[in-house]
């Protein structure tokens, strides 16, 4: 019984310390309180910037759109969605996310095959665009020698 006690009452005193602690080292970096907007996040060399542009804009977008068409139960409604990004845009960044995502909904009701043919569709885009020179690369015509 007195061991049991005392654990009990150990374990009140070291989570009130750790509480404190960690309250207190908050303050001390000047973390965001109560109403406050969140602090930016920083590395080595300053603030980070995290992503950030359309692309971003898009994914963030998208993943939105997933999240509520699983919730509402109507989860392969997002897969028109990518085929219509797919058809509007020609950003590689953004056109690999979507044909990765379709794939994955592809999926979901064991459609390998389907799946497949998707990120076969990617990689022969993915190829291409590796396939190209860079501008302003060595040998390229556009760079003054």
């Amino acid at each position: 019984m007195k061991k049991a006690i005392f654990s009990a009452a150990m374990a009140a005193v070291l989570s009130v310390a750790a509480t404190a602690a960690l309250a207190q080292e908050a303050q001390m970096h000047g973390e965001a309180q109560r109403g406050d907007a969140p602090p930016a996040p920083h590395d080595a060399m300053g603030p980070m910037m995290g992503p950030r542009g359309p692309g971003f804009a898009v994914i963030n977008d998208l993943e939105q759109l997933r999240r509520l068409y699983a919730l509402s139960g109507h989860p392969g409604e997002i897969v028109a969605v990518y085929h219509d990004v797919l058809g509007k845009t020609q950003d590689p960044m953004l056109r690999h996310y979507v044909y990765d995502s379709l794939a994955r909904e592809q999926l979901k009701p064991a459609n390998p095959e389907q799946a497949i043919a998707t990120l076969r569709m990617s990689l022969s885009e993915d190829l291409a665009a590796a396939n190209k020179p860079l501008h302003g690369a060595p040998g390229t015509p556009g760079q003054a020698q």
